[in-house]
């Protein structure tokens, strides 16, 4: 799976008289991790709906790899915040099932399981109900059932907000290992401003209300260690995201 990049073109979103994104232009990267902050309510996930083309835009245009999304697609894969396992089948049925979706031979889809289970860590697990599982390994699960369609995008909505802290620390070095492996092009949306640095990659802060601008914050850690930067500088990064993520926070209320 390699990395398709996405544009946003003075999208519009306006559900039951309210707008929640108006005129938002944006670029994502291919094969790049962007991380998007903003407080609750600020049209993260209307953003997400609109990439993996669950939701439909008012105005403008969104496109991946210069083609118009005109609906979902198995090549943009969406993980949400509940996992949403079917509890009836086990772990191996459930990462099975999009590919049976898709009328995969038999044959193929028992090796792409096999090989997406080991990737989550969760090979001796493949006969367990989900209802047995940890949250962590519920949302492993699901990550593997998204990446079994080997997926060029890859959108992630707040997917480990739920899990402990130690979980969910397990949770972003598996995604960090999937990204290196595979380099999807992926869009992770958070309020929280330390599993955005823990992931690096480019960040960026939801601005306006409604929605209406997204503000990369230059020199990241993770951009910072690539380019030499010192520890100095980081923490100017830092204090940047802190005040621009507290300034949307408070335009929010």
């Amino acid at each position: 799976m390699n990395g398709a990049a996405i544009e946003l073109e003075g999208a519009t979103v306006r559900l039951g008289g309210r707008t929640v994104l108006d005129d938002l232009s944006a670029t994502f990267e291919a094969g790049r991790i962007s991380i998007v902050l903003g407080p609750s309510g600020s049209g993260k996930s209307t953003i997400l709906r609109v990439l993996a083309g669950l939701q439909r835009l008012t105005s403008g245009h969104v496109r991946v790899a210069d083609e118009p999304i005109l609906g979902p697609s198995a090549s943009r894969g969406l993980v949400f915040q509940q996992d949403g396992l079917l509890p009836w089948l086990n772990v191996r049925q459930n990462v099975e099932l999009p590919l049976k979706i898709a009328r995969v031979p038999k044959a193929q889809r028992t090796v792409r399981v096999t090989e997406m289970l080991a990737e989550v860590e969760l090979s001796a697990h493949g006969d367990l109900l989900p209802g047995s599982l940890s949250g962590g390994m519920r949302q492993r699960a699901q990550i593997a059932r998204t990446l079994v369609t080997r997926p060029s995008v890859l959108l992630l909505d707040e997917p480990f907000s739920a899990l402990d802290i130690r979980t969910r620390a397990a949770c972003q070095q598996l995604l960090l290992r999937v990204h290196d492996e595979h380099r999807p092009t992926v869009v992770f949306v958070t309020h929280d401003l330390e599993e955005a640095d823990a992931l690096g990659g480019r960040q960026l802060v939801l601005t306006g209300k409604p929605a209406n601008g997204l503000v990369e914050i230059p020199d990241s850690p993770s951009r910072a260690t690539e380019t030499g930067t010192d520890a100095n500088s980081a923490h100017v990064h830092r204090l940047k995201l802190l005040a621009l993520f507290a300034s949307e926070t408070g335009a929010s209320r």
